[in-house]
């Protein structure tokens, strides 16, 4: 009789472990609430990841290391500009609770209560307004049955890689451009450079 109570037991944690699994659902982006579906849009505390909005589907990434995330190309560009360096000199440390209040972090909280004066004034402290890019109808689509590549339609240092399904940006090495033609890279004077 102990036998069996034990094996209820048993069978009723592993039914309500099994439910418990089964409940959870993807991740939910908020940001995601007010995009299209198959949509890219930026982090605004931190410009190398983005957010890919696909309702269940949807997932935050990181673009590969010295790059960031390109709101308007809705890519990974290289950061040769120093775009990343540019944005944590202008952002503010601000979070945002539940309610879509603004909270002021540690920092910020100290130094209200310190008699320094900010660096900056206030009038120029706003947090990045994310936006979400249009859709890059020149961008490429890649299904897992068509690997290959296909050249950037502005850049012809850059072009785009599908493999199984994944859309990756490459750029090819110092001076030298994607020529469509012979599908490789070349010096860029040799290198016939599409555009659409």
């Amino acid at each position: 009789m102990c036998q069996l109570q034990e094996h209820s037991k048993l069978l009723f944690l592993l039914l309500l472990a099994g439910a418990i699994v089964n409940a959870q659902q993807a991740d939910e982006f908020p940001q995601c609430a007010s995009v299209e579906l198959d949509t890219f849009i930026a982090v605004a505390d931190e410009c190398s990841s983005y957010i890919y909005c696909n309702g269940e589907n949807s997932f935050r990434d990181t673009c590969p290391a010295q790059t960031y995330f390109d709101g308007k190309s809705q890519e990974c560009a290289f950061d040769d500009a120093g775009v990343c360096l540019q944005l944590a000199d202008t952002t503010t440390m601000q979070t945002t609770n539940m309610l879509g209040e603004v909270e002021p972090k540690e920092e910020e909280e100290q130094a209200a209560t310190t008699t320094e004066a900010p660096s900056t004034p206030p009038a120029a402290e706003a947090t990045p307004e994310v936006k979400p890019a249009a859709p890059a109808g020149s961008r490429p689509h890649c299904d897992a049955t068509g690997d290959g590549y296909h050249p950037h339609p502005d850049r012809c240092e850059y072009y785009y890689s599908c493999l199984a399904g994944y859309l990756s940006i490459v750029r090819c090495p110092y001076k030298f451009g994607w020529d469509y033609a012979e599908g490789r890279c070349k010096p860029m004077a040799e290198a016939q450079c599409f555009s659409f």
